[in-house]
């Protein structure tokens, strides 16, 4: 149901992201990009890329997005930087999504636990919670141990993370200095934004059938 994927790998059916791919093209260099799902994202994680859809560009910093348009089958990327990196995202997700983004995770020797309770050790400052939606880690530079339900992971550069809607996660502990960037899929049952606790929101109901 749940665990680490890399680049290539097939993702559980349930996912609504069916394919991801972290691209570091040189300063100048245009990067071809081809649909491979209904909908495709072009998420920013590092420099500045420019985007080239049909006849419009948008030039995007780390942490920006874009949506590619219906009807674009092939559009290019370009670096603008020499630290220019970029994940291409494609899969079948809805009209209103969570969101994405990009973060950094260090060891906090002050680290507290905030979220919900826990019974493993923790050095960061993550919270144990839960979301009405899907989420996915990439790991982009160093590793981590991630917590999805009753499953720990050991993951590093190249893993994605996939955690299904209402479904306690955590990143307790990272190696170094950890840069990822997370995506957050179609909201379902109460559609309710940010992070969600049992103290205060209730405990999660997974209102998923999965098959066998």
């Amino acid at each position: 149901m749940t665990g680490a994927f890399r680049t290539g790998e097939v993702l559980p059916e349930w996912c609504e992201l069916r394919a991801f791919s972290l691209h570091r093209p040189d300063l100048g260099q245009l990067i071809e990009n081809k649909r491979r799902e209904r909908r495709e994202k072009i998420l920013v994680t590092d420099g500045r890329c420019q985007v080239f859809q049909g006849k419009k560009s948008v030039v995007l910093r780390a942490g920006q997005f874009v949506d590619i348009d219906d009807g674009i089958d092939i559009w290019t990327v370009a670096a603008n930087t020499a630290d220019a990196e970029y994940l291409h995202l494609s899969g079948i997700w809805g009209d209103e999504i969570a969101g994405c983004g990009v973060w950094v995770m260090e060891n906090d020797p002050d680290a507290r636990d905030t979220g919900d309770p826990v019974d493993y050790p923790k050095t960061t400052r993550m919270d144990s919670h839960y979301h009405d939606y899907d989420e996915f880690w990439f790991i982009i530079d160093g590793g981590a141990k991630a917590v999805v339900g009753d499953s720990f992971l050991d993951v590093t550069a190249g893993d994605c993370v996939i955690i299904p809607a209402w479904h306690h996660h955590d990143m307790p502990e990272v190696t170094g200095r950890m840069r990822g960037a997370f995506f957050e899929t179609s909201l379902m049952g109460q559609r309710r934004m940010g992070h969600l606790w049992t103290h205060t929101h209730g405990a999660p109901q997974d209102l998923r059938v999965w098959s066998a």
